[in-house]
């Protein structure tokens, strides 16, 4: 993998395409200037890249995450509950939670009101990283793209037979 600095057009879906990029295409639209663009969601099926944001520039507020997935967002709040509560009850241990790109939407939204910038700093990079949000139930909360039918899956250990 190449490191590459990750740096989004606007305010998204683009980011500017590395020299290496096989999906580039040339992107005017932002400015005067040709510029080598790939939509974001093309980057994870070509791996060639390893996208990194400085840690320090980056304001990742996961107190106000888990807030806000425990707190302001109830529906999810009492969706995560229900689903930590059939997990402990079939003796099963939750492992990790799920949240669909509508609820990062909304959280981010939330959150970095104030600050677009930001916003979008802190969203290209949970978009190009695998790190996880925050922590709840002791889980790791990670961001899935193919979580499309529920908004929150908290997963669990099976026994396989």
């Amino acid at each position: 993998m190449i490191k590459v600095k990750l740096e989004v057009i606007g305010t998204g879906p683009y980011i500017k395409a590395p020299e290496h990029c096989p999906y580039a295409a040339v992107d005017t639209s932002y400015s005067d200037i040709l510029t080598m663009s790939v939509n974001s969601s093309i980057c994870p099926l070509c791996k060639l890249c390893d996208f990194s944001l400085p840690k320090e520039s980056l304001d990742i507020k996961t107190e106000e995450f888990v807030n806000y997935l425990t707190l302001l967002n109830t529906s999810i709040s009492i969706s995560i509950n229900n689903q930590n509560y059939f997990l402990r009850k079939n003796d099963r241990i939750p492992l990790v939670v799920l949240i669909s790109p509508s609820i990062l939407d909304s959280m981010l939204n939330v959150i970095y009101l104030n600050n677009p910038e930001m916003l979008y700093k802190v969203k290209a990079h949970f978009l190009s990283s695998e790190s996880p949000l925050c922590y709840i139930l002791g889980c790791p909360v990670y961001f899935s793209r193919k979580l499309t039918k529920s908004e929150v899956m908290v997963v669990g250990e099976v026994s396989w037979k």
